[in-house]
Protein backbone atom coordinates (compact mmCIF):
# COMPACT_ATOMS: atom_id res chain seq x y z
CA UNK A 1 0.00 0.00 0.00
CA UNK A 2 1.65 3.36 -0.89
CA UNK A 3 1.63 6.13 1.29
CA UNK A 4 1.14 9.63 0.04
CA UNK A 5 3.29 12.34 1.63
CA UNK A 6 5.56 9.53 3.26
CA UNK A 7 9.34 11.34 3.96
CA UNK A 8 8.31 14.75 3.11
CA UNK A 9 6.80 17.78 3.90
CA UNK A 10 3.27 17.47 2.52
CA UNK A 11 1.07 20.49 3.83
CA UNK A 12 3.83 22.86 2.09
CA UNK A 13 3.85 21.29 -0.89
CA UNK A 14 -0.28 20.62 -1.55
CA UNK A 15 -0.26 24.57 -1.88
CA UNK A 16 2.77 24.55 -4.22
CA UNK A 17 1.76 22.24 -6.75
CA UNK A 18 -2.18 23.54 -6.81
CA UNK A 19 -0.91 26.78 -7.74
CA UNK A 20 1.47 25.38 -10.52
CA UNK A 21 -1.39 23.92 -12.58
CA UNK A 22 -2.38 20.74 -14.00
CA UNK A 23 -0.01 17.84 -14.18
CA UNK A 24 1.93 16.71 -17.06
CA UNK A 25 -0.52 13.76 -17.07
CA UNK A 26 -2.24 11.82 -14.87
CA UNK A 27 0.62 9.69 -12.31
CA UNK A 28 3.28 12.39 -13.41
CA UNK A 29 5.02 12.86 -10.28
CA UNK A 30 8.61 15.01 -8.57
CA UNK A 31 9.83 18.10 -9.53
CA UNK A 32 9.22 18.00 -13.64
CA UNK A 33 5.56 16.70 -12.85
CA UNK A 34 3.73 19.96 -14.36
CA UNK A 35 5.00 20.70 -17.25
CA UNK A 36 2.99 21.30 -19.83
CA UNK A 37 4.84 19.93 -23.11
CA UNK A 38 3.39 20.01 -26.30
CA UNK A 39 -0.24 20.65 -24.93
CA UNK A 40 -2.25 23.13 -26.89
CA UNK A 41 0.14 23.01 -29.69
CA UNK A 42 -0.33 21.13 -33.31
CA UNK A 43 -0.49 17.42 -33.57
CA UNK A 44 2.66 15.71 -35.64
CA UNK A 45 2.30 12.59 -37.03
CA UNK A 46 5.11 10.20 -37.42
CA UNK A 47 4.79 8.34 -40.70
CA UNK A 48 8.56 6.94 -41.49
CA UNK A 49 11.22 5.11 -39.60
CA UNK A 50 13.35 7.46 -41.84
CA UNK A 51 15.53 9.32 -40.72
CA UNK A 52 18.56 12.02 -41.79
CA UNK A 53 21.72 13.65 -40.78
CA UNK A 54 22.82 17.72 -40.60
CA UNK A 55 22.91 18.48 -43.63
CA UNK A 56 20.83 16.40 -45.38
CA UNK A 57 16.93 16.93 -46.76
CA UNK A 58 14.69 17.08 -44.16
CA UNK A 59 12.58 14.02 -44.02
CA UNK A 60 8.52 14.88 -43.66
CA UNK A 61 6.88 12.43 -41.42
CA UNK A 62 10.05 11.66 -39.02
CA UNK A 63 10.50 11.54 -35.18
CA UNK A 64 13.47 13.94 -36.10
CA UNK A 65 11.50 16.43 -38.34
CA UNK A 66 8.83 16.42 -35.58
CA UNK A 67 11.55 17.50 -32.82
CA UNK A 68 13.13 20.09 -34.76
CA UNK A 69 9.57 21.52 -36.07
CA UNK A 70 9.11 24.68 -33.78
CA UNK A 71 5.98 25.72 -31.79
CA UNK A 72 3.82 23.46 -29.28
CA UNK A 73 3.65 19.54 -30.53
CA UNK A 74 2.61 16.92 -29.72
CA UNK A 75 3.89 13.77 -31.30
CA UNK A 76 2.23 10.40 -32.46
CA UNK A 77 3.60 7.91 -33.96
CA UNK A 78 1.82 5.94 -36.80
CA UNK A 79 4.85 3.20 -37.31
CA UNK A 80 6.50 0.67 -35.41
CA UNK A 81 9.57 -0.50 -35.67
CA UNK A 82 13.61 0.12 -34.88
CA UNK A 83 14.55 3.80 -35.85
CA UNK A 84 18.01 4.04 -37.21
CA UNK A 85 19.26 7.37 -36.12
CA UNK A 86 21.87 8.80 -38.49
CA UNK A 87 23.09 11.26 -35.26
CA UNK A 88 22.30 12.19 -32.35
CA UNK A 89 18.51 12.68 -32.06
CA UNK A 90 18.80 16.71 -30.58
CA UNK A 91 15.62 17.97 -28.88
CA UNK A 92 15.96 21.92 -28.88
CA UNK A 93 12.85 23.45 -29.56
CA UNK A 94 10.94 23.90 -26.34
CA UNK A 95 7.30 22.72 -25.78
CA UNK A 96 7.00 19.02 -27.06
CA UNK A 97 5.60 16.01 -26.03
CA UNK A 98 6.74 12.95 -27.91
CA UNK A 99 4.20 10.18 -26.93
CA UNK A 100 5.39 6.84 -27.62
CA UNK A 101 2.51 4.89 -26.63
CA UNK A 102 0.47 5.74 -29.43
CA UNK A 103 2.72 3.47 -31.62
CA UNK A 104 0.86 0.52 -33.25
CA UNK A 105 2.36 -2.84 -32.77
CA UNK A 106 5.36 -3.31 -30.84
CA UNK A 107 6.21 0.30 -30.87
CA UNK A 108 9.14 2.35 -31.54
CA UNK A 109 13.23 1.64 -30.12
CA UNK A 110 15.82 4.15 -31.51
CA UNK A 111 19.23 2.32 -32.58
CA UNK A 112 22.65 3.82 -33.32
CA UNK A 113 22.80 7.29 -31.42
CA UNK A 114 21.86 8.80 -28.50
CA UNK A 115 18.20 10.84 -27.50
CA UNK A 116 19.46 14.21 -25.83
CA UNK A 117 16.92 16.59 -24.57
CA UNK A 118 18.45 20.53 -24.24
CA UNK A 119 15.36 22.48 -23.67
CA UNK A 120 12.67 23.48 -21.65
CA UNK A 121 8.69 21.73 -21.36
CA UNK A 122 9.36 18.33 -22.35
CA UNK A 123 7.59 15.17 -21.92
CA UNK A 124 8.47 11.88 -23.34
CA UNK A 125 6.68 8.55 -22.25
CA UNK A 126 7.35 5.25 -23.40
CA UNK A 127 9.88 5.50 -25.85
CA UNK A 128 12.96 2.80 -26.07
CA UNK A 129 16.69 4.13 -26.31
CA UNK A 130 19.15 1.26 -27.20
CA UNK A 131 22.02 2.88 -29.39
CA UNK A 132 24.50 -0.43 -29.24
CA UNK A 133 27.99 -0.31 -30.70
CA UNK A 134 27.55 -0.23 -34.37
CA UNK A 135 28.79 3.27 -35.03
CA UNK A 136 31.98 2.87 -32.77
CA UNK A 137 31.12 6.18 -30.33
CA UNK A 138 30.98 6.68 -27.01
CA UNK A 139 27.11 7.67 -25.92
CA UNK A 140 24.69 7.81 -23.49
CA UNK A 141 21.59 6.22 -24.92
CA UNK A 142 19.21 9.08 -23.25
CA UNK A 143 20.45 12.54 -21.13
CA UNK A 144 18.72 15.99 -20.54
CA UNK A 145 21.46 18.33 -20.48
CA UNK A 146 22.09 22.02 -20.25
CA UNK A 147 19.23 23.85 -21.17
CA UNK A 148 16.66 21.58 -20.03
CA UNK A 149 13.90 22.77 -17.07
CA UNK A 150 10.42 21.10 -16.76
CA UNK A 151 10.87 18.15 -18.19
CA UNK A 152 10.10 14.56 -17.54
CA UNK A 153 10.92 11.00 -18.88
CA UNK A 154 8.23 8.23 -17.87
CA UNK A 155 8.18 4.95 -18.65
CA UNK A 156 10.98 4.84 -20.93
CA UNK A 157 13.51 2.07 -21.39
CA UNK A 158 17.05 3.05 -22.01
CA UNK A 159 19.89 0.64 -22.33
CA UNK A 160 23.07 -0.30 -24.34
CA UNK A 161 25.16 2.63 -24.03
CA UNK A 162 28.81 2.54 -23.27
CA UNK A 163 29.30 6.09 -21.19
CA UNK A 164 26.45 6.56 -18.78
CA UNK A 165 22.61 5.13 -19.50
CA UNK A 166 20.13 7.91 -18.84
CA UNK A 167 21.79 10.50 -17.65
CA UNK A 168 21.00 14.33 -16.31
CA UNK A 169 24.43 16.33 -16.87
CA UNK A 170 25.05 19.48 -17.57
CA UNK A 171 24.69 23.10 -15.44
CA UNK A 172 21.79 24.63 -15.12
CA UNK A 173 19.30 22.32 -15.58
CA UNK A 174 16.01 22.30 -12.79
CA UNK A 175 12.47 20.70 -12.71
CA UNK A 176 13.27 17.30 -14.04
CA UNK A 177 11.60 14.07 -12.93
CA UNK A 178 12.64 10.63 -14.25
CA UNK A 179 9.96 7.76 -13.60
CA UNK A 180 9.39 4.45 -14.05
CA UNK A 181 11.98 4.24 -16.66
CA UNK A 182 14.28 0.77 -17.24
CA UNK A 183 17.52 1.38 -17.05
CA UNK A 184 19.42 -1.08 -18.02
CA UNK A 185 22.48 -2.70 -19.53
CA UNK A 186 25.36 -0.75 -20.21
CA UNK A 187 27.85 -1.69 -22.38
CA UNK A 188 31.54 -2.11 -20.11
CA UNK A 189 34.21 -2.78 -22.42
CA UNK A 190 33.12 -1.15 -25.56
CA UNK A 191 33.79 2.24 -27.15
CA UNK A 192 35.05 4.32 -24.59
CA UNK A 193 38.18 6.61 -24.34
CA UNK A 194 38.64 5.35 -20.82
CA UNK A 195 38.32 1.95 -21.21
CA UNK A 196 35.46 0.40 -18.92
CA UNK A 197 33.01 2.09 -18.77
CA UNK A 198 28.92 1.36 -18.45
CA UNK A 199 27.60 3.29 -15.94
CA UNK A 200 23.74 4.17 -15.08
CA UNK A 201 23.77 7.69 -14.19
CA UNK A 202 25.32 10.61 -14.11
CA UNK A 203 23.24 12.93 -12.32
CA UNK A 204 25.02 16.16 -12.11
CA UNK A 205 23.46 19.73 -12.14
CA UNK A 206 23.01 22.29 -10.11
CA UNK A 207 18.63 22.35 -9.82
CA UNK A 208 15.77 19.92 -8.79
CA UNK A 209 15.44 16.42 -10.21
CA UNK A 210 13.45 13.39 -8.78
CA UNK A 211 14.15 9.95 -9.76
CA UNK A 212 12.01 7.22 -8.64
CA UNK A 213 10.29 4.25 -9.32
CA UNK A 214 12.86 3.26 -11.94
CA UNK A 215 15.37 0.41 -12.11
CA UNK A 216 18.94 0.12 -12.84
CA UNK A 217 20.46 -3.40 -13.71
CA UNK A 218 23.61 -4.28 -14.94
CA UNK A 219 25.82 -1.60 -14.66
CA UNK A 220 29.62 -0.95 -13.24
CA UNK A 221 28.67 1.70 -10.77
CA UNK A 222 26.58 5.08 -10.85
CA UNK A 223 23.42 4.22 -9.85
CA UNK A 224 23.16 7.20 -9.57
CA UNK A 225 26.54 9.47 -9.50
CA UNK A 226 25.14 12.74 -8.00
CA UNK A 227 26.95 15.84 -7.47
CA UNK A 228 27.52 20.06 -9.71
CA UNK A 229 29.06 21.70 -11.33
CA UNK A 230 30.68 24.13 -9.08
CA UNK A 231 27.36 25.47 -7.57
CA UNK A 232 27.99 25.90 -3.57
CA UNK A 233 24.21 24.46 -2.56
CA UNK A 234 24.22 21.70 -5.13
CA UNK A 235 22.04 19.67 -6.83
CA UNK A 236 19.23 18.85 -4.64
CA UNK A 237 17.98 14.96 -5.72
CA UNK A 238 15.06 12.92 -4.58
CA UNK A 239 16.29 9.57 -5.06
CA UNK A 240 13.23 7.10 -4.00
CA UNK A 241 11.72 3.49 -4.48
CA UNK A 242 14.39 2.92 -7.37
CA UNK A 243 15.44 -1.14 -8.01
CA UNK A 244 19.02 -1.74 -8.06
CA UNK A 245 20.51 -4.37 -9.78
CA UNK A 246 23.97 -6.37 -10.00
CA UNK A 247 26.19 -3.06 -9.82
CA UNK A 248 29.88 -4.15 -9.80
CA UNK A 249 31.96 -2.14 -7.63
CA UNK A 250 29.35 0.53 -5.36
CA UNK A 251 25.58 1.13 -6.75
CA UNK A 252 26.26 4.51 -6.16
CA UNK A 253 28.25 7.29 -4.96
CA UNK A 254 29.29 11.39 -5.17
CA UNK A 255 32.58 12.66 -5.08
CA UNK A 256 33.64 16.15 -3.63
CA UNK A 257 31.20 18.66 -5.72
CA UNK A 258 27.76 19.25 -3.84
CA UNK A 259 24.60 17.38 -3.42
CA UNK A 260 21.77 17.35 -1.24
CA UNK A 261 20.08 13.97 -1.56
CA UNK A 262 16.55 12.31 0.04
CA UNK A 263 17.35 8.56 -0.50
CA UNK A 264 14.16 7.05 0.35
CA UNK A 265 12.82 3.78 0.16
CA UNK A 266 15.21 2.07 -2.63
CA UNK A 267 15.73 -1.87 -3.14
CA UNK A 268 18.94 -2.77 -3.50
CA UNK A 269 20.27 -6.69 -5.03
CA UNK A 270 23.34 -7.63 -5.55
CA UNK A 271 24.34 -9.64 -8.43
CA UNK A 272 26.79 -12.29 -9.69
CA UNK A 273 28.85 -9.05 -10.80
CA UNK A 274 28.19 -7.50 -7.08
CA UNK A 275 31.70 -6.86 -5.23
CA UNK A 276 30.57 -4.50 -2.70
CA UNK A 277 27.12 -6.38 -1.03
CA UNK A 278 27.25 -4.13 2.30
CA UNK A 279 26.91 -0.55 1.07
CA UNK A 280 24.14 1.37 -0.80
CA UNK A 281 25.85 4.41 -1.28
CA UNK A 282 29.59 5.79 -1.09
CA UNK A 283 29.84 9.22 0.07
CA UNK A 284 33.24 11.33 -1.02
CA UNK A 285 34.08 14.42 0.36
CA UNK A 286 32.33 16.79 3.19
CA UNK A 287 29.81 18.45 0.20
CA UNK A 288 27.66 15.74 0.30
CA UNK A 289 24.11 16.08 3.01
CA UNK A 290 21.85 13.08 3.14
CA UNK A 291 18.68 12.11 4.39
CA UNK A 292 18.62 8.21 4.72
CA UNK A 293 15.59 5.78 5.41
CA UNK A 294 13.15 2.62 4.34
CA UNK A 295 15.89 1.15 1.80
CA UNK A 296 16.52 -2.14 1.78
CA UNK A 297 19.52 -4.20 0.60
CA UNK A 298 19.23 -7.53 0.13
CA UNK A 299 21.64 -10.08 2.41
CA UNK A 300 22.46 -6.84 5.00
CA UNK A 301 20.03 -6.93 8.50
CA UNK A 302 20.89 -2.53 8.79
CA UNK A 303 19.48 -1.69 12.31
CA UNK A 304 20.80 1.74 10.87
CA UNK A 305 19.86 3.27 7.96
CA UNK A 306 23.34 4.53 7.60
CA UNK A 307 24.72 1.21 8.06
CA UNK A 308 24.08 0.74 4.07
CA UNK A 309 26.09 4.82 3.31
CA UNK A 310 29.44 4.54 3.49
CA UNK A 311 31.50 7.30 4.75
CA UNK A 312 29.05 8.47 6.74
CA UNK A 313 29.86 11.10 9.32
CA UNK A 314 27.90 13.35 10.93
CA UNK A 315 28.51 16.33 8.57
CA UNK A 316 26.40 14.10 6.01
CA UNK A 317 23.85 12.87 7.99
CA UNK A 318 20.24 15.21 7.84
CA UNK A 319 17.80 14.14 10.20
CA UNK A 320 14.73 15.44 8.26
CA UNK A 321 14.18 15.46 4.79
CA UNK A 322 14.94 18.08 2.24
CA UNK A 323 11.43 19.92 0.85
CA UNK A 324 10.80 18.06 -2.19
CA UNK A 325 7.82 18.05 -4.85
CA UNK A 326 5.67 14.79 -4.01
CA UNK A 327 5.93 11.46 -4.95
CA UNK A 328 4.09 8.61 -3.61
CA UNK A 329 6.10 6.14 -1.66
CA UNK A 330 5.76 2.89 -0.78
CA UNK A 331 8.37 0.77 0.96
CA UNK A 332 11.23 -0.79 -0.46
CA UNK A 333 10.15 -4.47 -0.95
CA UNK A 334 6.20 -2.48 -2.17
CA UNK A 335 8.64 -0.38 -4.81
CA UNK A 336 10.51 -3.57 -5.63
CA UNK A 337 7.09 -5.82 -6.90
CA UNK A 338 5.89 -2.19 -8.69
CA UNK A 339 8.92 -1.28 -10.63
CA UNK A 340 9.53 -4.87 -11.91
CA UNK A 341 5.90 -5.56 -13.19
CA UNK A 342 5.32 -1.65 -14.57
CA UNK A 343 8.62 0.05 -15.02
CA UNK A 344 9.87 1.29 -18.75
CA UNK A 345 7.78 1.08 -22.33
CA UNK A 346 5.28 -1.15 -21.45
CA UNK A 347 2.98 0.82 -24.12
CA UNK A 348 2.54 -0.44 -26.40
CA UNK A 349 3.91 -3.47 -25.69
CA UNK A 350 6.53 -4.52 -23.07
CA UNK A 351 9.33 -5.52 -25.30
CA UNK A 352 11.58 -9.01 -24.95
CA UNK A 353 14.61 -7.01 -23.65
CA UNK A 354 12.92 -5.41 -21.15
CA UNK A 355 11.17 -8.31 -20.23
CA UNK A 356 14.36 -10.65 -20.04
CA UNK A 357 15.88 -7.63 -17.75
CA UNK A 358 13.03 -7.71 -15.10
CA UNK A 359 13.06 -11.75 -14.83
CA UNK A 360 16.77 -11.65 -14.73
CA UNK A 361 16.43 -9.61 -11.45
CA UNK A 362 13.82 -11.64 -10.27
CA UNK A 363 15.80 -14.45 -10.49
CA UNK A 364 19.23 -13.33 -9.61
CA UNK A 365 20.74 -13.63 -13.04
CA UNK A 366 21.68 -12.29 -16.11
CA UNK A 367 25.40 -10.35 -16.54
CA UNK A 368 27.65 -7.29 -17.26
CA UNK A 369 27.73 -7.05 -21.22
CA UNK A 370 29.98 -5.52 -23.79
CA UNK A 371 27.56 -5.25 -26.39
CA UNK A 372 24.13 -5.73 -27.34
CA UNK A 373 25.25 -8.72 -29.23
CA UNK A 374 26.33 -10.26 -25.77
CA UNK A 375 22.57 -10.32 -25.20
CA UNK A 376 21.00 -11.19 -29.02
CA UNK A 377 20.81 -7.35 -29.74
CA UNK A 378 17.73 -5.71 -31.25
CA UNK A 379 14.34 -7.50 -31.52
CA UNK A 380 11.87 -7.53 -34.14
CA UNK A 381 9.06 -5.25 -33.68
CA UNK A 382 5.74 -5.96 -35.09
CA UNK A 383 4.57 -2.81 -37.15
CA UNK A 384 1.10 -3.19 -36.48
CA UNK A 385 -1.85 -1.17 -38.07
CA UNK A 386 -2.69 2.15 -37.22
CA UNK A 387 -6.06 3.20 -36.10
CA UNK A 388 -8.30 5.10 -38.49
CA UNK A 389 -7.78 8.89 -38.29
CA UNK A 390 -8.75 10.60 -41.49
CA UNK A 391 -8.71 14.03 -40.13
CA UNK A 392 -5.13 13.21 -38.83
CA UNK A 393 -5.36 15.03 -35.46
CA UNK A 394 -3.88 11.64 -33.50
CA UNK A 395 -6.94 10.40 -32.28
CA UNK A 396 -8.84 7.18 -33.64
CA UNK A 397 -12.29 7.91 -35.69
CA UNK A 398 -13.78 5.09 -33.56
CA UNK A 399 -12.44 6.82 -30.07
CA UNK A 400 -13.82 10.33 -31.04
CA UNK A 401 -17.49 8.94 -32.17
CA UNK A 402 -17.73 6.73 -29.11
CA UNK A 403 -16.40 10.34 -27.14
CA UNK A 404 -18.84 12.39 -28.71
CA UNK A 405 -16.03 14.15 -30.93
CA UNK A 406 -16.14 14.68 -34.67
CA UNK A 407 -13.74 12.44 -36.43
CA UNK A 408 -13.79 15.09 -39.47
CA UNK A 409 -12.34 17.74 -37.46
CA UNK A 410 -8.79 18.11 -36.61
CA UNK A 411 -9.57 21.20 -34.74
CA UNK A 412 -11.15 19.44 -31.85
CA UNK A 413 -7.30 17.46 -30.98
CA UNK A 414 -6.63 21.10 -29.04
CA UNK A 415 -9.78 21.47 -27.70
CA UNK A 416 -10.50 20.63 -23.82
CA UNK A 417 -13.99 19.41 -23.90
CA UNK A 418 -14.59 19.01 -20.18
CA UNK A 419 -12.41 21.39 -18.77
CA UNK A 420 -9.98 19.97 -17.00
CA UNK A 421 -6.88 21.37 -18.45
CA UNK A 422 -6.12 17.79 -21.10
CA UNK A 423 -6.33 18.29 -24.67
CA UNK A 424 -8.66 16.11 -26.04
CA UNK A 425 -5.91 14.30 -28.09
CA UNK A 426 -3.84 14.29 -24.42
CA UNK A 427 -7.38 12.65 -22.91
CA UNK A 428 -6.96 10.02 -26.08
CA UNK A 429 -2.63 9.24 -25.06
CA UNK A 430 -3.24 9.36 -21.34
CA UNK A 431 -6.63 7.07 -21.88
CA UNK A 432 -8.80 8.90 -19.91
CA UNK A 433 -12.30 10.06 -20.77
CA UNK A 434 -12.53 13.65 -22.53
CA UNK A 435 -15.79 13.92 -20.96
CA UNK A 436 -14.99 13.89 -17.43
Amino acid sequence: MRVAGLFFYASVLAGVCAAEGVLAFPGAEGFGAHTPGGRGGKVLLVTTLEDYAPGEPVVEGSLRAACEAKGKRIVVFRVAGLIDLKATLSIEEPFITIAGQSAPGDGVCLRNYACVVRTHDVIIRYLRCRPGDRMGVALDALSTTSGARNVILDHCSASWGNDETLSVSGAGQTDITVQWCMITESMDSSHHEKGAHGYGTLLRTDGNVTFHHNLYAHHRTRCPRPGTYGDPPGLLLDFRNNVIYNWITVAGYTAEDAARINYVGNYLKPGKASKNREQAFSIGGESTTMYVTDNVLEGVDATDPWQLIRNAGEVHKRAEPFAVAPVETEGARAALEAVLGGAGATRPVRDSVDARVAAEVRKGAGRIINSQDDVGGWPAYASGEPPADRDKDGMPDAWEVEHGLDPKSPADSARDADGDGYTNVEEYLNDTDPRG
